[in-house]
């Protein structure tokens, strides 16, 4: 199960345990690992020394609720009982917060979640109404379908061009390269267009940050427009392939990004900002390129 677990969970855990030895228990309670996962709030926690800090991500969530985490904690604390254990060893985890780390992790995967963070142990707890952190969060309204919702709601759209890969078709055949080289979004569209050539899939890997361009060649050069999805480029294509005597192209458009340096009044290197240059790649070169190509020519195949 731990091996799911990312860094800031593993804190959380190792916090929890700290604090349960400062009020002298003989266990890891789920009281504890409230405590721990938001933040370590109020008076009473400061002389705790592995308090973390509640992570971005868990704050995100609980702003999401539209409740402080202060609030949160100020409920665990109150929740908390001192023991008459002095061992600081090794402290079993209470059967209360073993359920909650399963619960944590099924909530990490019914979200689609690779990792299981703070997060999703926050909504583990909630999951556990039999232990203190359940009664703590339940006493706030706070239920752990709703923390689902707001992981869902706190987490960012990924880029619309982080890495990905993209499937394209072209015709089989020498038209591949006497016809401007026609790829397609989609077997349908290939099919339509060559009806009697075999149609070959190929997928191309993008890197982060890189996209299409659509430009004009001819009349002029210029470029049309900026595009993440093949299929919205082809058909801008498409759409100035209607100009008469425009040549077009789709081009993949790659980021170089460079740091410009300087150094501060004290001498020390420091970094001024940062530019990205663009280089251009004709598509069919990324489909198919040229050492492919001639290797295949070389043993007769027909691409």
């Amino acid at each position: 199960m731990f091996e799911k677990f990312n860094d800031t969970a593993r804190i959380a855990l190792l916090a929890a345990k700290d604090i349960a030895d400062h009020v002298h228990q003989d266990h890891i309670g789920t009281e504890h690992l409230l405590l721990a996962v938001t933040g370590g709030y109020g008076p009473a926690t400061r002389q705790w020394k592995n308090a973390p800090g509640i992570s971005p991500k868990t704050e995100a969530v609980i702003a999401a609720l539209g409740i402080a985490p202060e609030t949160i904690a100020a409920q665990a604390v109150a929740e908390l009982t001192y023991g008459t254990s002095y061992d600081t060893g090794r402290l079993p985890f209470s059967e209360n917060l073993k359920q909650v780390l399963e619960y944590a992790l099924r909530s990490s995967m019914i979200l689609g979640d690779n990792h299981v963070g703070p997060e999703h142990l926050l909504a583990g707890l909630a999951r556990n109404s039999s232990g203190a952190a359940g009664a703590a969060l339940s006493r706030l309204g706070i239920t752990d379908l709703m923390i689902q919702a707001a992981i869902q709601d706190s987490t960012p759209a990924p880029s619309p061009t982080a890495a990905r890969s993209c499937d394209v078709y072209v015709p089989v055949g020498k038209s591949i390269f006497k016809n401007g080289a026609k790829i397609y979004p989609d077997l349908a569209a290939a099919q339509t267009a060559h009806p009697d050539q075999e149609i070959a899939p190929f997928t191309i890997q993008l890197a982060d940050g890189e996209f299409f361009d659509v430009c004009t060649m001819y009349p002029k050069p210029s470029s049309w427009g900026k595009f993440a999805s093949y299929p919205d480029a082809f058909a801008a294509a498409a759409e100035l392939g209607n100009v008469p005597g425009a040549s077009i192209q789709v081009r993949i458009m790659t980021p170089h990004a460079t740091e410009h340096r300087g150094k501060d009044s004290r001498g020390h290197d420091i970094i001024l900002g940062r530019s990205v240059e663009y280089t251009t790649e004709r598509l069919m070169t990324r489909v198919l390129g040229t050492q492919e190509r001639t290797a295949a020519k070389k043993e007769g195949a027909r691409v």
